[in-house]
C-alpha cells in the first residue's frame, strides 16, 4: 500500500507491507525519515518530532543524502581544470555534508509491481541558484524507493545535462537506532583501513591498519565504543555493514562504487550508531591518492551514473 500524508502539515509518503511501513519526505530532503518493523514493534531509525526539526537540522534524521558526502577543507578544490568553492557551513571553517540536504524532490512515480513498492522523486540542480552558485553542474538525479518485503532498496540514477565534467560523490547518513541497550547490539563490516584524521576530521591522506578495530571484521559489540571513523573498505570486500541484535539483523550495504564507511556514535555508543556508505572519502578532491582509492570521480557531459544501497531486516 501507497499513501500520500500529512505530516503536521507536510506532505509525505508512506510504503507500507505486512513487514515494514516506510516514511519518506520528499519535500524536505526526500529522506527516508522512519522504517516501522511491524515484526519487531520497533522503529529502526532516529525519527524527527516535526518536519521543522528535520528542516532545521536536516543531516540529525533519517537517512540524510549527502552529495558530496562530509567535509571539504575550506569548501575549495579543483577538477579537471575547475576550481569550486562551497559555503563553509561548519564551525570548524570547512564545507559539510554537500549541496541535497533539505532542498525539495518532485515526485514522479509512485505504484506496485510484482509485489513491490516504489515512489520514484527527481531533482533538477540547475532549477537551484544556491547549488548552482557552489556546483555549476546542471545533474538530474532521481531516486527510486523500492520496498519487498523486509527490504528497502534506495537506486540512484544522475544525468549530466552539462558541457563539462562534474566531480560526484554520494553518501547516505543513516540513523539506526541502539534503543539505550548498545550492550544488545554487533556490529560487522569488512574493511581493511582506516583514514587517519586531523583535528576537523579531515583525512591527512593516509590510511593506516584497523588496530584496535580488527574486531569489527568477525562482530563486536557495541557497548564502549565512541566512534567518528572513516574506514576503507578495501579491493575484494563488499560494501557491507551488518548491525545484529536479539532479534534481527539489519544488513545495509551499498553497489560496488561505495568504496568508503563512515561510523559514527555520537558519543560513546547508547541511542545511535550512524551507519555512512560513501563513494569519495571525505575531502576526497584534495587528497593525493589514486581514485580507486579515494572514489573520486566525475561524470562525463552527457554521462549518467546508478548506484544502490539496501536496508534488510532478517529475523532470527
Amino acid at each position: 500500500m501507497i499513501k500520500q500524508i500529512d505530516w503536521q502539515g507536510t506532505p509525505a509518503y508512506t510504503l507500507e507491507n505486512d513487514r515494514l511501513i516506510v516514511s519518506i519526505c520528499p519535500a524536505i530532503g526526500n529522506n527516508v525519515y522512519s522504517i516501522w518493523d511491524k515484526t519487531l514493534q520497533r522503529e529502526m531509525l532516529r525519527v524527527p518530532a516535526a518536519p521543522s526539526d528535520m528542516a532545521e537540522q536536516p543531516v540529525q534524521y533519517g537517512t540524510p543524502i549527502l552529495m558530496p558526502p562530509n567535509r571539504i577543507r575550506q569548501g575549495k578544490f579543483e577538477f579537471k581544470g575547475q576550481s569550486y568553492q562551497f559555503d563553509v557551513n561548519h564551525a570548524t571553517g570547512h564545507h559539510i555534508h554537500g549541496m541535497l540536504r533539505s532542498q525539495s524532490w518532485t515526485v514522479t512515480a509512485t505504484g506496485e509491481q510484482d509485489g513491490k513498492l516504489f515512489i520514484t522523486s527527481s531533482i533538477r540542480l540547475e532549477d537551484d541558484a544556491n547549488v548552482q552558485r557552489q556546483y555549476p553542474h546542471p545533474l538530474v538525479l532521481e531516486v527510486t524507493y523500492v520496498l519487498e518485503g523486509s527490504r528497502l532498496s534506495h537506486r540512484l540514477k544522475v544525468l549530466n545535462q552539462g558541457t563539462t565534467p562534474a566531480p560526484f560523490g554520494y553518501g547516505l547518513h543513516t540513523w539506526f537506532l541502539l534503543d539505550g541497550k548498545p550492550e544488545s547490539w554487533t556490529l560487522k563490516v569488512p574493511v581493511s583501513g582506516i583514514w587517519e584524521l586531523d583535528e576537523a576530521n579531515i583525512p591527512v591522506g593516509h590510511l593506516i591498519p584497523l588496530g584496535k578495530y580488527e574486531a569489527l571484521l568477525q562482530g563486536e559489540r557495541l557497548e564502549g565504543h565512541n566512534l567518528d571513523t572513516v574506514f576503507q573498505i578495501g579491493e575484494g570486500n563488499p560494501c557491507l555493514a551488518v548491525l545484529s541484535g536479539d532479534r534481527a539483523e539489519i544488513r545495509y550495504g551499498g553497489s560496488a562504487e561505495f568504496k568508503q564507511w563512515v561510523i559514527y556514535t555520537k558519543g560513546e555508543a547508547r541511542d545511535f550508531i550512524c551507519l555512512e556508505p560513501y563513494t569519495w572519502v571525505t575531502n576526497a578532491p584534495n587528497i593525493d591518492q589514486p581514485a580507486e582509492v579515494t572514489g573520486l570521480r566525475g561524470i562525463e557531459p552527457g554521462g549518467s551514473l546508478e548506484l544502490e544501497v539496501t536496508l534488510e531486516v532478517v529475523y532470527k
